[in-house]
């Protein structure tokens, strides 16, 4: 037993209360200190984790962008294939669109020695006596026309795309078109350009036998004129649909007729008449506007009225000039609703 003095009692006792507060203290300050690391601690590990993230995202936006870069290495072998056959295949179009040109030129040779061995040749008039006139309206335009002519048959001729060429070499010769035939002698007018119009002189039309418009001719024409064509069959059988008609065209289960062109004669004074006439009808429709324009109100719904009834009992007087090649009931159904007919001069006017 270890002897204690009760004379340091109080001394010890403060010593130990003075150690344990020291004590206590310095356990609080290290319990904060622990809870000020772990809070840093968790501050560092959330970075971690973030960094690691990052890293691991970055591994896989580095991976899908090798995979995106050889995908794009991939695309652009395949455009640069895809160029270099759709080049080729430019190309290839080209050469066939220049071969079916030749060979249709070849045809029309062909054609134009058949017909010139066929018919004589013939010299009604000079090229340099082609005269063309102006009008917007041909059925208008032929009420202007002298008794004289009343009982002459006219065919109006429309430019591309209206229908399918007619091939002249020149005005006054031989020729041919896809069209109609006609085998009572007619007088052809054709529109040159924009409400120009020339007379060819008198025709008579007969199929050619055997022939019909080649797939190099069909293959020649112009996209514009093919898809009118069609349209316009598709227009008269309306259980067929263009697009079919075409396909029939191309792959040559369906055909088109040619029929020649025979110049039979050429009629100075018809061509004279149909300059003044297309001289009148102008001035008769330039008359009617400014009536229209200059006019009251009430005289404008008069006038002009009357002036196109008059026209209009002048033009079914004069009928009997345009009508029959377009009206005629003595013709076939067929050719009275056949579409018009484009005239196409040949390069050169051979």
């Amino acid at each position: 037993m270890i002897p204690v003095d009760a004379s340091l009692g109080p001394e010890l006792a403060e010593f130990w209360s003075k150690k344990y507060k020291e004590t206590k203290e310095e356990l609080d300050n290290l319990k904060t200190l622990v809870a000020s690391k772990s809070v840093e601690s968790d501050e560092i590990l959330d970075t971690v984790r973030s960094i690691k993230k990052a890293v691991d995202d970055e591994a896989t936006l580095r991976q899908k962008l090798e995979v995106a870069v050889k995908e794009k290495e991939e695309l652009a072998s395949r455009v640069a294939q895809l160029e270099a056959e759709q080049s080729l295949l430019s190309k290839q179009a080209q050469l066939s669109v220049t071969q079916a040109k030749l060979l249709a030129e070849e045809v029309a040779q062909q054609r134009h020695s058949a017909i010139s061995r066929r018919f004589p040749p013939v010299q009604f008039v000079e090229r340099s006596e082609q005269m063309s006139f102006t009008f917007t309206d041909y059925r208008g335009m032929i009420g202007h026309l002298p008794d004289l002519f009343s009982k002459e048959r006219l065919q109006f001729v429309v430019r591309p795309p209206g229908s399918l060429p007619l091939c002249l070499p020149v005005f006054g010769q031989h020729g041919f078109w896809f069209y109609a035939p006609f085998h009572e002698p007619f007088h052809l007018v054709a529109q040159m350009g924009p409400n120009e119009w020339s007379y060819l002189g008198q025709y008579i039309s007969a199929p050619l036998a055997n022939d019909e418009m080649k797939l190099s001719e069909w293959m020649a024409l112009d996209e514009e004129i093919k898809t009118a064509h069609c349209s316009r069959q598709a227009a008269l059988t309306s259980d067929e649909d263009p697009l079919v008609i075409r396909q029939r065209y191309e792959t040559g289960e369906r055909k088109i007729p040619c029929c020649s062109l025979q110049c039979v004669g050429y009629n100075k004074l018809l061509c004279e008449a149909l300059r003044v006439a297309a001289g009148n009808a102008r001035l008769q429709q330039m008359l009617q506007q400014q009536q229209q324009t200059s006019s009251p109100k009430g005289a404008q719904t008069g006038q002009p009225q009357e002036a196109a009834d008059a026209s209009q009992k002048k033009g079914k007087r004069k009928s009997s000039c345009g009508g029959p090649l377009i009206q005629d009931k003595s013709l076939p159904k067929k050719t009275r609703t056949s579409p018009k007919v484009i005239f196409k001069l040949e390069s050169g006017l051979r």
